[in-house]
């Protein structure tokens, strides 16, 4: 459920704002809510702290470190580390800027060799013109008597020459080259050079401290915030007068008790009142039962939360989407090898009394796979009549028996998650009117499930219960669910009615994605086969085939479930419920 707010403000003396705020922190309740716009030195000292440490943490994520122990500074200063890694990182790029400058002045002079323009220049001292010239077409050109010309170099490519005279060069259009980073090739490739070495050792630095201290850069970021966080809410109260500060904010109804006795222990004043729904700078707090706080996992990973005047579906997303990773993967050998290693991982991490959530949803999903799989007799790929007895699944399950039945089940899951949807909509709505409506349209996603099945599983026609479903809960939705003062509602109802069929259609993608996992497994498995039956001696390779196909597969699943399983959650149930995921997280004030 969503935890219920309560919009509070604090009123104190402005010469203890730093204090207030230090004890709201130790509180630990209180998000707080800047009333004006946050500015100071400190804070933007902060900010550029926080922009350089993120650009350094973000270098050291792509680094491919090997495991070996790294040597620790005596004395490691975080600040100190921080400065010397920005500066490395400034001269990495400013060397990097001059290297894609030099890689085509060198490539551009190679072919006239290493010569020393001091020649040039005595040359053009001594009253010669020079002009270095190149030809695409490999040609020497016509010159006058009083003309010199040299090849340099001849090559597929062209050539070049040198073209001396004692007389102007300027009317004879030669095809002169212009070098506008010098002419020293040689100089250029010293510094091509030194720069390289450079770089190799501004890295090797920056690996080292990587290595050895990136758990204190990532400590030391979490401190920036905190006091990023203190002086936002420091520097945000409003002032009236000289005398007074004050601050808004919100508080879980439940830690009210706490904050008055903090403000009657301090000497503050304070007024409180119910978070009005309507307001969108309400933070959603989501208190998830204990036995289900996997689903916050997921809603972390996907990044969404339920707006403050919305309803939570928590518990809903995380009961379907096991199922429905179960029927996308739908594997029984994937899902025995994820319970092991899911099993293995619980173990280690409770040694440890790390945090079991993650393997905890872990062993639900691949749980989910594991009963799927068996029940539909898929182990591997495996054809079912290789298999034992038991290991066969049900009949009504299985793809070789008849896919009509596992068609019918998407189609049912389809029409009772959809319809559950709507019915929570109506216990939650805020009239009669609306609670009609919602019913009317749950009615007509179960007609469109008989109207599906009757279109492509069994055929016939629609009977006369399904034709009455379908007038009915039509006349409920046109009297109860739109708005006919609204010329947008009304012209998109027509659709709205296309959709609800769409939407249960779109659970085939269960079946679909599951039979495309089940068919790749298969042709790895006979091309495995193939290469065993062609030579005893490649019985190593057919068994990499096997693994790389295998592993290919499982990728693929995962982002079967990524894709579809959270498709279905966060889009088709959630617009039957009319959730539009616009929550703002809890963030309090704290240590």
């Amino acid at each position: 459920m969503i935890e219920k707010m309560k919009k509070v403000t604090l009123v104190c003396l402005a010469s203890e704002r730093q204090s207030a705020v230090t004890a709201l922190q130790k509180l630990g309740t209180v998000h707080i809510l800047p009333t004006v716009a946050p500015q100071s030195e400190e804070l933007q000292e902060l900010d550029r702290q926080l922009e350089n440490l993120n650009r350094v943490i973000n270098y050291f994520s792509d680094l491919r470190l090997k495991k070996t122990d790294w040597e620790k500074q005596a004395g490691f200063s975080p600040e100190k580390a921080l400065q010397d890694a920005c500066a490395a990182l400034q001269q990495l790029k400013a060397n990097d800027d001059r290297l894609a400058v030099l890689e085509p002045a060198i490539e551009r002079l190679t072919p006239w060799g290493e010569f020393s323009p001091e020649v040039l220049e005595r040359l053009q001292a001594a009253g010669w013109h020079y002009a270095l010239c190149s030809n695409s077409s490999g040609q020497l050109p016509e010159l006058p008597e009083n003309c010199y010309c040299q090849l340099v170099q001849q090559s597929k490519n062209g050539c070049h020459f040198l073209v001396l005279s004692q007389d102007s060069l300027a009317e004879l259009d030669l095809p002169e080259e212009k070098f506008s980073h010098g002419r020293d090739l040689g100089a250029l490739r010293r510094e091509q050079q030194a720069l390289l070495a450079q770089q190799q050792l501004l890295r090797q630095q920056l690996a080292n401290l990587a290595g050895a201290h990136s758990p204190d850069f990532l400590n030391y970021q979490q401190q920036l915030e905190r006091r990023k966080a203190f002086a936002q809410a420091r520097d945000g109260m409003g002032l009236s007068g000289q005398e007074l500060a004050y601050m808004h904010g919100y508080v879980p109804s439940a830690k009210l008790d706490e904050l008055r006795a903090s403000a009657y222990r301090h000497g503050w004043a304070i007024r409180h009142e119910d978070a009005d729904p309507e307001d969108l700078e309400v933070p959603t707090k989501l208190n998830i039962p204990k036995r289900f706080r996997m689903a916050q996992l997921i809603l972390d990973f996907i990044g969404i939360l339920p707006g403050y005047n919305e309803v939570d579906v928590s518990v809903s997303l995380l009961l379907f989407l096991s199922l429905f990773c179960g029927m996308l993967v739908g594997d029984a050998g994937y899902g025995l090898l994820f319970c092991l290693l899911g099993l293995y991982l619980y173990r280690r991490t409770a040694a440890r009394h790390g945090n079991l959530e993650p393997i905890k949803l872990l062993l639900l999903l691949s749980s989910c796979i594991l009963v799927y799989g068996m029940l539909s007799g898929n182990w591997f790929g495996l054809p079912s009549h290789r298999l034992p007895l038991f290991f066969r699944g049900i009949p009504w399950l299985r793809d070789d028996v008849d896919a009509a039945n596992a068609k019918l089940l998407c189609f049912f899951i389809g029409a009772f998650h959809l319809s559950l949807a709507r019915i929570w909509a109506a216990i939650i709505s805020a009239n009669l009117r609306q609670a009609i409506g919602n019913v009317g349209w749950a009615i007509f996603l179960w007609a469109n499930f008989f109207t599906v099945k009757m279109l492509l599983i069994s055929g016939g026609t629609l009977g006369p219960v399904v034709k009455g479903m379908y007038i009915f809960s039509t006349v409920l939705i046109l009297v109860c669910a739109v708005n006919w003062r609204d010329f947008g509602d009304i012209i998109y109802t027509p659709f709205n009615f296309i959709n609800s069929l769409v939407d249960v259609l779109s659970y085939i993608r269960l079946y679909a994605v599951g039979l495309s996992s089940f068919c790749i497994a298969e042709s790895f498995n006979a091309m495995s086969m193939q290469v065993w039956h062609s030579s005893p001696w490649l019985i190593p390779v057919g068994i990499l085939v096997i693994f790389c196909g295998h592993c290919l597969n499982v990728a693929l699943a995962g982002m079967g479930v990524l894709v579809h399983g959270i498709r279905l959650n966060t889009l088709e149930f959630s617009g039957h419920i009319g959730l539009e995921w616009g929550g703002k997280p809890y963030q309090p004030l704290a240590e």
